[in-house]
């Protein structure tokens, strides 16, 4: 039956303080949410192992095998089980149920999926005379992505999967040896089966900011005009975060990341 229990818990706060010193007045307003969801109760096939389970895990968490570090030559692949075929500058699985294989069942249910957990902002308004300034500043927290491209006969390694690879010249590197596409074992058509592609997304971003300078009323008045400002404003300009290649916000390998824009202009009430 298409049946199934889902809790969603969660919580948002925003906090804001102003004020002003002669003629410097500046404006702080901080939110942030947090959310989470868990399945209660669903259909579960019989017999699986509990740490493969999706009961009390969130929505949309996958099975993925723990990857513990690079096979660095063919003793390292002998003196640990392994998947078929495995080689030196392979992956090795965790063997998490101690059967001295590798198979399906040592995969385990992650707990992190494509959400974040934890949302939040600041924007900062500061005038000074005719002068101002906005500033937007966001954020999340404990969300994963996979660290995925079409690599091989398909298409063109990336930097950071090129450099550092295992090679028989570097067999202590801490990043697999170069894979064809989606041949490999640890790939699955267009995915992967394994932790060492997931990567978090946490991120801190400056998504906005704007300067600018109003024009006195007098010069106003000269000109014939209601009000007039000079500004500068940019969108997406400084993010700080570990994800490599992909951007975090949009928090996907397939997706376009947002632009950086940079506007300069003059903006005249008649």
């Amino acid at each position: 039956e298409n049946i199934g229990k889902v809790r969603n818990q969660g919580f948002e706060v925003e906090a804001g303080y102003k004020n002003r010193i002669r003629d410097f007045s500046y404006q702080i307003s901080v939110n942030g949410a947090y959310q989470r969801n868990e399945i209660i109760f669903w259909d579960e096939t019989p017999g699986v192992p509990e740490y493969q389970k999706s009961t009390g895990r969130p929505m949309n968490a996958e099975l993925y095998y723990k990857a513990i570090g690079i096979f660095k030559d063919q003793a390292a692949v002998d003196a640990y089980p392994h998947w078929d075929n495995a080689r030196p500058g392979d992956i090795i699985f965790e063997d998490v149920n101690k059967d001295q294989e590798i198979n399906a069942l040592d995969q385990v249910r992650n707990e992190k999926t494509d959400m974040p957990k934890l949302t939040g902002g600041m924007t900062i308004n500061l005038t000074y005379r005719n002068f101002y300034s906005s500033i937007l500043l966001q954020g999340a927290a404990g969300a994963v992505t996979i660290h995925y491209s079409n690599s091989g006969l398909f298409g063109n390694f990336m930097k950071d999967d090129a450099e550092g690879r295992w090679t028989e010249d570097h067999p202590t590197a801490s990043k697999p040896r170069a894979w064809n596409f989606s041949e490999e074992y640890w790939m699955e058509g267009y995915g992967i089966n394994n932790t060492y592609f997931l990567r978090s997304t946490d991120y801190l971003r400056l998504k906005n900011i704007e300067l600018g300078y109003n024009l006195p009323g007098s010069v106003n008045n000269k000109l014939g005009i209601k009000g007039a400002r000079i500004y500068f404003s940019g969108l997406n300009l400084f993010t700080l975060t570990k994800l490599k290649d992909y951007d975090p916000e949009t928090n996907t390998y397939r997706g376009y990341p947002p632009v950086k824009v940079y506007n300069l202009g003059i903006s005249v009430t008649l």
